[in-house]
């Protein structure tokens, strides 16, 4: 038996006299919730799938209804099957969207919900254009916690192996990037919900070496992300905007980190790989010259400088004085330090590693909050200079 046996349109308007309409917040016994595509009929819904067994039977009554476990199609091809015969189809995402603040407990409640797929981290739900980027503080990637006045990274999709830009979810990201087109941003900490945080806009990318979930090293996608208010783009600040790198971008893979056992030598080896990769500092803020919008890509310079600094670092806050780091490390292993600059972008810091440096949780807040940070950051200056030598 199957369902492409179910050819006639009278069946299914039988089926849908002998069915009940769908309560979106309950379950269809036997059939599980509507939890992705609806039909619609008369301005009322009802769910695809038992409205396909229950016409089935009515078109072949010596057979009886086809029990669901018996289907051969996807809900997708089941809602496919009843468009082919007239039938108009509609998504529960369409009819109820999500709003920012939204909450739900875990990514099979969201499943439940939407529909789509409740395992991948950069997805679509069923029939929309808009992607829906997820980020779980316990997940296998260093993504950075979202951001909402500063830009911040969101890891691509792929665990084992170089990650390829190819992938699905990698795919779906580039492209909101070159097309300007915003991005729901998912975010669950430590302990908590999954919450539609805030729409993002995907302001550019770049590789970065990180440990897989076997901690061996590969090369990952991380995408630059920043919060906006809405997906319409007229809603952006013009500094978002003017972030975005819409062009097509060459991927340049930043040098290898050393063994986290490497010696000294081998450390500093990689470090001034780094920096000739990186250039001159002198001029680390300036456009190079070229036929296209933008012939540098910033982005994939300040990430090089950071993981330059954390060769640099070797998992310890650089700063001397300091009283301890986090007993705890992030979920890859490595150290919890934030990579900062001696003196803010905005004030004309440079994004270079001889003007930044690796602090614990701790030494970041007390130069950037301390009543004595003036004499710190003087202080870290001069530790700096001697880092660097």
């Amino acid at each position: 038996m199957s369902l492409d046996e179910l050819t006639s349109s009278e069946a299914v308007v039988e089926a849908l006299r002998q069915c009940d309409v769908v309560d979106l917040e309950a379950s269809v016994p036997g059939f599980g919730p509507a939890r992705d595509y609806l039909l619609k009929f008369d301005g009322r819904y009802y769910h695809p799938g038992q409205i396909a067994s229950v016409a089935y039977g009515v078109q072949h009554p010596d057979r009886g209804a086809l029990p669901v476990a018996e289907f051969d199609k996807t809900t997708a091809g089941v809602a496919g099957l009843l468009e082919r015969l007239d039938f108009t189809i509609t998504t529960t995402v369409k009819l109820r969207p999500p709003k920012v603040g939204d909450e739900h407990p875990d990514r099979t409640a969201i499943y439940n919900f939407y529909g789509g797929n409740k395992f991948a981290g950069i997805i679509k739900f069923p029939r929309e254009t808009v992607v829906n980027a997820f980020s779980d503080e316990k997940g296998p990637y260093s993504d950075e916690p979202p951001n909402l006045v500063a830009p911040f990274e969101y890891r691509g999709e792929g665990q084992t192996g170089k990650q390829r830009l190819n992938a699905p979810g990698n795919t779906m990201l580039d492209e909101a990037r070159r097309k300007r087109h915003a991005v729901r941003y998912w975010y669950r900490p430590l302990g908590g919900v999954f919450r539609f945080v805030s729409w993002v806009a995907v302001l550019n990318r770049a590789q970065v070496w990180s440990p897989d979930k076997h901690g061996k090293l590969r090369l990952e996608y991380t995408f630059q992300m920043m919060a906006v208010p809405s997906p319409d783009v007229d809603s952006w600040s013009s500094d978002v905007r003017s972030l975005i790198d819409d062009q097509e971008i060459t991927d340049a893979s930043p040098p290898e980190p050393p063994a986290q056992n490497a010696s000294k030598e081998d450390r500093q080896k990689t470090y001034q790989d780094y920096l000739e990769d990186i250039g001159d500092p002198s001029n680390a803020d300036d456009d190079e010259p070229g036929p296209t919008k933008r012939s540098r890509n910033h982005y994939r310079r300040s990430v090089k400088s950071r993981q330059a600094v954390l060769v640099r670092a070797n998992d310890e806050c650089e700063n001397d004085r300091c009283t301890g780091t986090p007993a705890d490390t992030k979920p890859d292993g490595t150290a919890i330090l934030e990579v900062d600059h001696i003196d803010d972008r905005a004030l004309g810091g440079s994004d270079h590693p001889t003007a930044m440096i690796a602090l614990c949780p701790n030494c970041h807040a007390t130069k950037t909050y301390g009543s004595n940070r003036v004499a710190f950051k003087k202080h870290l200056r001069t530790r700096l200079a001697a880092l660097h030598r």
